[in-house]
Protein backbone atom coordinates (compact mmCIF):
# COMPACT_ATOMS: atom_id res chain seq x y z
CA UNK A 1 0.00 0.00 0.00
CA UNK A 2 2.65 2.20 1.14
CA UNK A 3 4.66 1.57 -2.18
CA UNK A 4 1.73 2.75 -4.37
CA UNK A 5 1.24 5.95 -2.24
CA UNK A 6 5.22 6.76 -3.42
CA UNK A 7 4.46 6.09 -7.28
CA UNK A 8 1.33 8.04 -6.96
CA UNK A 9 2.72 10.70 -5.71
CA UNK A 10 5.81 10.53 -8.01
CA UNK A 11 3.72 10.52 -10.65
CA UNK A 12 2.17 13.83 -9.40
CA UNK A 13 5.00 15.65 -9.46
CA UNK A 14 6.35 14.65 -12.20
CA UNK A 15 3.16 16.21 -13.82
CA UNK A 16 2.78 19.41 -11.58
CA UNK A 17 6.45 20.92 -11.67
CA UNK A 18 6.72 21.16 -15.20
CA UNK A 19 3.10 22.47 -15.43
CA UNK A 20 4.39 25.19 -12.25
CA UNK A 21 7.29 26.45 -14.20
CA UNK A 22 5.60 27.03 -17.40
CA UNK A 23 3.02 29.58 -15.52
CA UNK A 24 6.35 32.17 -14.62
CA UNK A 25 6.74 32.70 -18.73
CA UNK A 26 8.84 35.74 -19.33
CA UNK A 27 8.64 39.51 -18.89
CA UNK A 28 6.82 40.30 -22.70
CA UNK A 29 4.20 37.97 -22.28
CA UNK A 30 2.26 39.02 -19.01
CA UNK A 31 3.75 36.44 -16.59
CA UNK A 32 5.61 39.12 -14.52
CA UNK A 33 2.46 40.95 -13.84
CA UNK A 34 1.06 38.06 -11.67
CA UNK A 35 4.80 37.69 -9.78
CA UNK A 36 5.56 39.06 -6.06
CA UNK A 37 6.69 43.04 -6.56
CA UNK A 38 9.79 41.45 -5.05
CA UNK A 39 10.96 38.60 -7.27
CA UNK A 40 14.05 39.17 -8.99
CA UNK A 41 14.56 38.77 -12.80
CA UNK A 42 16.59 36.00 -14.09
CA UNK A 43 19.45 36.87 -16.03
CA UNK A 44 17.86 35.88 -19.42
CA UNK A 45 14.68 37.63 -18.30
CA UNK A 46 16.78 41.41 -17.56
CA UNK A 47 18.18 40.47 -20.55
CA UNK A 48 14.91 40.13 -22.68
CA UNK A 49 13.47 43.29 -20.54
CA UNK A 50 16.47 45.57 -21.74
CA UNK A 51 16.34 44.06 -25.22
CA UNK A 52 13.10 45.00 -25.64
CA UNK A 53 13.49 48.58 -24.32
CA UNK A 54 11.25 47.87 -21.41
CA UNK A 55 14.25 48.82 -18.52
CA UNK A 56 17.37 50.72 -18.74
CA UNK A 57 20.63 48.96 -18.70
CA UNK A 58 22.30 48.06 -15.36
CA UNK A 59 25.71 49.48 -16.23
CA UNK A 60 23.76 53.36 -16.42
CA UNK A 61 22.31 52.21 -13.07
CA UNK A 62 25.35 51.78 -11.92
CA UNK A 63 27.30 54.64 -13.25
CA UNK A 64 24.76 56.93 -11.51
CA UNK A 65 25.49 55.34 -8.19
CA UNK A 66 29.47 55.48 -8.76
CA UNK A 67 28.67 59.47 -9.67
CA UNK A 68 26.68 59.80 -6.28
CA UNK A 69 29.02 57.55 -4.23
CA UNK A 70 32.44 58.35 -5.31
CA UNK A 71 35.62 55.51 -4.44
CA UNK A 72 32.30 52.99 -3.43
CA UNK A 73 32.72 48.95 -4.37
CA UNK A 74 29.65 47.53 -6.09
CA UNK A 75 28.80 44.44 -4.55
CA UNK A 76 26.31 43.49 -6.44
CA UNK A 77 23.06 44.82 -8.60
CA UNK A 78 19.58 43.27 -8.80
CA UNK A 79 16.64 43.72 -11.27
CA UNK A 80 13.06 42.89 -9.58
CA UNK A 81 10.00 42.97 -11.11
CA UNK A 82 6.29 43.52 -10.75
CA UNK A 83 4.63 46.68 -11.90
CA UNK A 84 7.24 48.94 -11.19
CA UNK A 85 10.36 47.59 -12.19
CA UNK A 86 13.76 48.41 -10.08
CA UNK A 87 17.27 48.04 -9.88
CA UNK A 88 18.49 47.38 -6.06
CA UNK A 89 22.58 48.63 -6.22
CA UNK A 90 24.05 47.31 -3.26
CA UNK A 91 27.62 48.99 -2.54
CA UNK A 92 30.11 49.42 0.22
CA UNK A 93 31.47 53.04 0.60
CA UNK A 94 34.67 54.30 1.32
CA UNK A 95 33.60 54.98 5.17
CA UNK A 96 32.69 50.92 5.40
CA UNK A 97 28.89 50.81 5.20
CA UNK A 98 26.77 49.17 3.20
CA UNK A 99 24.47 51.02 1.02
CA UNK A 100 21.29 49.92 -1.08
CA UNK A 101 20.71 51.79 -3.75
CA UNK A 102 17.02 51.47 -5.14
CA UNK A 103 16.48 53.09 -8.92
CA UNK A 104 13.71 52.90 -11.50
CA UNK A 105 14.58 50.32 -14.02
CA UNK A 106 12.48 52.04 -16.70
CA UNK A 107 14.40 55.56 -16.48
CA UNK A 108 17.69 55.02 -14.04
CA UNK A 109 16.61 57.55 -12.19
CA UNK A 110 17.61 57.03 -8.26
CA UNK A 111 14.87 56.62 -6.34
CA UNK A 112 16.77 56.31 -2.73
CA UNK A 113 19.16 54.87 -0.72
CA UNK A 114 18.55 52.85 2.36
Amino acid sequence: MLRHLVIIAAAVCAFAVPAAAQSFGKPGDGAMQNRDPRDRYTAGEARDARRQGDVVPALRVISAVRQRYPGADVLDAELEGGAAPRYVIKILTRDGRRVDVVADARTGQILYER
